[in-house]
Parts: C-alpha cells; structure tokens; sequence
C-alpha cells in the first residue's frame, strides 16, 4: 500500500459546506449568462430550483477529489471543469439529451469473460470517419461524459487517440479497459489525449479466479498495474465489477472494496447480472430482493463518515437506478449505448436497435429512439424485457446483436416502462 494516496474523499460536514461552494459557484455562473441575455429571468428561476433538486439527489455519494478536480457522481464530470457546466445547461433545454453515452470503439478482445454484453455483436466496425462525425453531433446534443470501450479499445490505441482527441472540453472522457498491455507509454499518451477516468474491470478479487473468469492468465495482476499507471499521472481510477450472487452475500464486495482501498481507487462500480449478450436466455437473478437491498446497503456504508471513509466511493447500479433516485435512464434519458458496428441502443445491456449511423445520420436515428422514452419511467429494461428480446432473437433466427430497428419496430411502442420516475417528474425536463 502506498504512504501517501492520490484521492481525498470528503463526507460527512465538509461534505456539505463543499455542496454550498459548488452550489454558489453554479448560481453565480449562469446569473452571469442571464446578464449576458443568454438565459431569461425566467429561465433562470427555473434553472436555480432544477440545478437543486439534481444535486441533492447525489447527495448520498462521497465527493471524490483528485488534485484539482472533484467528483460528486461517477457519472457527472468534475467540478469545476467547462464539462461539469455543460452537464447542468442539460437542465435548461427543451429537449434535454443525455449526459452520457458508453461507446464502443471496437469490438477487438482477447478475454473470454463468460458474461460479456458483446459476445453476439458480430458486424464490422464503422470506420473512423463516422466514429469521430457521430461524437460531435453527441456533444452537441449535451453528452457531457463519453465512457468509450471496446471490446478492448487499448488493442486499436491510434483508433482510440483519433477519437479521443476529437473531442472537445466540453465532455469528460473516461475508458473501459481490461488493464490488458498498459503500458506507461500508453498512458502519458491517453494522458495528452484529454482522458480524465478510466474504469478497469476486476470482477473477483481474487487472483486466481479472476484469471479463470476472463481465460487469460496474468490478467488481475495486469489489471492491477493499469490501475497503478492511471494513479501515477493523476487519472480517476474505477474498478468494474460485476459480482456473482454468491460474492454479494458472502464477502465478495468486502473483499473487492479492501483491493480498491489498497490500489487507491476513486471509485468501485458494481454492476449487476444482465440477461444480454452472452447471458440472453440467462435466469435474470436480480429479482431476488436480498441482492439489491445488500448492494443498497452497502452503497450507503462505503459513502458515508463511517470506517470506511477513506474508502473509494462505491457506486452501486442497484441504489442509482431505484426508483427514488434516478430509475431506469436508458433511451437517452440520461444515458445510451453505441456499439462498435454503429447499432444505436437505448443502453449496452438492451440488445434492440433503432438504426445504425452508417446507414443515416445520427441526430435522426437518437431522435427516433427518444420518442418511444419520452416519459423516464422506473422499471429497469435489462430485467423486465430480456425474455423477450430472446425470444425475438430465437423466432427470427437473428445470429448478431443487437435486433437490428426492423424488427424492434415492431414491438418497442407495448414496452411498459414502469412508473414515471420521481426525479424527473419533479424537474419537469421530460414532458
């Protein structure tokens, strides 16, 4: 364990006062804009009562700090970077768009990681024009935070770069890496590129059993010495992980939050099961209500002033996505998937497609997908409809993921998407 780590994490009373800076910092920055006749009074009104509902609602997280920089959310930029602003202005238009999408850039993977979302995904990659064309229109449409992956996006670097240095300030860049070849090399040039996360996926914290998991030996402690280059220059570290029932009732988590703790993460992010790509037909497990309530609990105990306060911030999907906090955001609601052959998903783990951007324009295709998720609605999709987009699957014989826009034409308008969720109801952003 190093002396001395790179993340601070500020809880319990300074959390607060330091929720009273930003907050004032935020009022004050777009008073200005006001003045500048950009926003109207009314606007403004709105934006203040809006800007305090969203931040009180990532109020049960640990702000993570790491220089400069602050986290109050895995998935809102740092504060107070130009995409942190950018990320609010979300709470001024008529047509919000999402804060985030999970790209991938390539399909490229050398790990057999038996649950992998992607096993099915088996159409050509779209080439880099299109791959950079369609990540300007999503900045323009507000995604402040792009998640790019691959497969393993560090086995098509000079790709990845090109992406990457396309994209300007006003999106946080995080990556989805195995922790596969890192080299330091590697990392002073993702470093220069603009990255400012990287989410490194550790499943099992032990090392053995990770490495029969993903059927490459070497591959924990590879994962390990990623997270330990990131940390050298000052790049936000996560651990993925996707925890097997088992582990989550006995001391998987535990276990997993120890290694962060030793690798000085900012952050873990647990992951639950999902019935898609290699998993489609799998018995969905998270219905069993003991799992979610002890992720729940455990969301709560890693982020609060307790003994684990100096613990990384744990970010369970289970406690993000219930019902009273920010529900099921797929759809482009807050979030949304491209896969690497250009398939626009309403999330990685709903394998339906609503076109594919070598085929049209992006902004028509989103368009497309977010008049069926107009209202955000509380059910999570992942569960409720994988059935059904396997038994899709099996009766039109389909071969590669996702159901290409034909056929999810066809039934996507019946999807019941559970209650409208509370949050958004109250920002009055989705009508």
């Amino acid at each position: 364990m190093k002396d001395k780590k790179n993340n601070v994490f500020i809880t319990g009373f300074k959390k607060y006062i330091f929720y009273i800076r930003i907050a004032l910092h935020v009022v004050i920055h777009f008073f200005v804009k006001m003045l500048k006749g950009e926003i109207s009074l009314k606007k403004y009104i709105v934006f203040v009562y809006r800007a305090y509902i969203f931040l009180k609602v990532v109020r049960h997280n640990k702000i993570v700090r790491l220089g400069e920089k602050y986290k109050i959310h895995l998935y809102i930029p740092a504060y107070p970077t130009r995409s942190f602003f950018y990320t609010l202005e979300k709470l001024l238009r008529d047509e919000p768009g999402p804060a985030t999408v999970v790209f991938s850039m390539t399909k490229a993977c050398m790990y057999k990681c038996p649950h992998c979302y992607q096993q099915k995904d088996l159409n050509d990659e779209i080439d880099v024009a299109t791959l950079i064309k369609t990540a300007h229109s999503m900045q323009d449409i507000g995604v402040s935070m792009f998640d790019i992956e691959g497969g393993e996006p560090l086995l098509k670097l000079e790709r990845l770069l090109r992406l990457m240095n396309s994209i300007d300030d006003r999106s946080e860049i995080w990556l989805n890496t195995t922790g596969y070849g890192v080299k330091e090399a590697t990392v002073k040039k993702l470093a220069s590129a603009g990255i400012s996360g990287v989410m490194v996926s550790i499943h099992i914290a032990d090392p053995l059993a990770y490495d029969r998991f993903t059927g490459i030996k070497g591959s924990f402690e590879e994962a390990c010495e990623a997270i330990h280059l990131f940390n050298k220059y000052k790049i936000f570290t996560a651990i993925n992980c996707c925890p097997s029932p088992e582990n989550i009732l006995g001391n998987g988590i535990k276990d997993m939050m120890e290694l962060s703790y030793e690798l000085d993460c900012s952050y873990v992010q647990i992951i639950h099961g999902k019935s898609a790509g290699a998993w489609l037909g799998k018995k969905d497990e998270f219905n069993d209500s003991s799992l979610i309530e002890r992720l729940r609990k455990y969301h709560i105990q890693y982020n609060g002033k307790g003994v684990y306060k100096d613990h990384p911030s744990l970010s369970a999907q289970v406690f993000e996505e219930s019902e009273d906090i920010f529900g099921c955001t797929a759809g482009g609601v807050d979030r949304f998937y491209i896969g690497s052959s250009g398939e626009v998903q309403p999330c990685e783990f709903l394998n339906i497609s609503f076109g594919n951007v070598k085929d049209e324009d992006f902004i028509t295709i989103f368009r497309r997908m977010r008049s069926f998720f107009k209202i955000p609605g509380s059910s999570w999709l992942c569960c409720t409809k994988a059935s059904f987009i396997n038994e899709v699957i099996n009766k039109h014989n389909i071969e590669t993921t996702p159901v290409p826009w034909e056929i999810t034409k066809t039934f996507i308008s019946k999807w019941d998407k559970g209650r409208e969720t509370a949050l958004y109801k109250k920002l009055g952003i989705y009508r």
